[in-house]
């Protein structure tokens, strides 16, 4: 039963991002009578955006840490967030949970002054 739920949100998420691809399309070919296909490229810059946030919300640094030990009796390395040391282990963790949230969230304004400077240059 999960998996027909996920397929059935995975079809709704796609079918989505198409409608709006399209809603774009037949807006700009209803005003100005052209087809314009940059709004595939666009729709592309702004995903590459959301995942190039939501990387650099889970980026991390290695830390040797003595009190862990590895089975040879050597000190583990351990990966911390550097959103976990700058704002703390409960909020840099809740950050790291709503990642992609905060992703698309951040990306909007890009795509705005990504779209204002094209619309200008």
């Amino acid at each position: 039963m999960d998996a027909i739920l996920l397929q059935i949100l995975n079809g709704l998420d796609k079918g989505s991002a198409y409608a709006l691809i399209a809603l774009g399309l037949t807006l700009i070919f209803g005003t100005l009578g052209v087809v314009n296909f940059a709004h595939g490229a666009l729709f592309m810059i702004g995903a590459f955006c959301a995942v190039t946030v939501q990387r650099l919300l889970s980026l991390s640094y290695e830390v040797v840490d003595e009190s862990q030990k590895d089975f040879l009796g050597n000190a583990l390395k351990v990966k911390t967030p550097y959103v976990e040391s700058w704002f703390g282990p409960e909020i840099g963790s809740a950050i790291i949970d709503w990642a992609v949230p905060l992703a698309i969230l951040f990306a909007i304004p890009i795509m705005i002054g990504v779209g204002y400077v094209m619309e200008r240059g």
